[in-house]
């Protein structure tokens, strides 16, 4: 609450004007008085004021104390910032974030360029530089009634093939693989028999001879035969005993 206007009423002043209760003159009379404690020493005038004077005196110390108040605690000036406060403890660490959403899938690379051409495979049979004719594609020809091939495996652990009517031919054809050209050839038997390689044409079966001589060793052609798009070469065994075995055949090739 604000402080209330003063009670009190002015008793003189010393300005002159015409509010003046009391003749100044005798305000400094009274004030000389009281500076020097006359009012101490006249036992009759302490008697009469003496009351006054103690409770007068108590105002002043209850005025100092109010003035003391005022000065130092109401009015007086700030007081130093406090020192700074001592660093708090760290927090606890928090919870690891969710894992974000897969991205979308990403526009589609150009298509990568045509892969090498892969290299030739084999013809069926070929082994380096032969064909191998096996005791299987060997047949009879048609000089008795009917076809008298048989696969032999009465001597214990070889394989071939036989004739069952000693009249009776046998023939095993091969293509040749493109690019190549054939040099040569071998019958292998169980006894010497003469053979013969010829060169057929797919379209119309003409037969040529190209190649003649006996079995157990290669037979080289005077003129190599070429691999074309219609031809193909055939071996024929002329057999003469139904004991003779052929154990297989080989077409020797090269490069053209």
């Amino acid at each position: 609450m604000a402080l209330a206007n003063k009670r009190y009423t002015r008793m003189y002043s010393t300005n002159g004007s015409d509010s003046d209760k009391v003749d100044s003159s005798k305000i400094t009379r009274m004030e000389s008085k009281f500076t020097s404690n006359e009012y101490l020493e006249d036992d009759a005038l302490f008697e009469q004021q003496g009351m006054l004077i103690v409770q007068m005196q108590k105002l002043i110390d209850e005025f100092d104390e109010i003035r003391r108040h005022v000065t130092n605690d109401v009015v007086g000036q700030a007081g130093a910032d406090g020192a700074q406060g001592a660093k708090g403890d760290k927090g606890d660490t928090g919870d690891a974030g969710a894992d974000g959403s897969n991205g979308s899938t990403g526009a589609r690379g150009p298509a990568g360029s045509n892969g090498a051409r892969g290299a030739a495979g084999p013809a069926g049979g070929v082994y380096g530089s032969i064909i191998k004719i096996l005791p299987t594609q060997f047949m009879g020809n048609d000089d008795v009634n009917y076809e008298r091939t048989a696969i032999e495996d009465d001597i214990r652990n070889k394989l071939g093939v036989r004739v069952t009517h000693s009249s009776q031919e046998i023939f095993a054809s091969t293509t040749i693989p493109e690019g190549k050209k054939v040099t040569g050839y071998a019958v292998y038997a169980s006894s010497k028999v003469t053979t013969y390689l010829n060169g057929v044409d797919l379209a119309s079966g003409v037969s040529s001879e190209i190649g003649t001589g006996f079995s157990g060793s290669v037979i080289n052609l005077k003129t190599a035969y070429n691999s074309a798009e219609t031809n193909y070469v055939a071996i024929k065994v002329m057999t003469t005993s139904t004991g003779q075995v052929i154990y297989g055949a080989a077409i020797i090739i090269a490069d053209i």
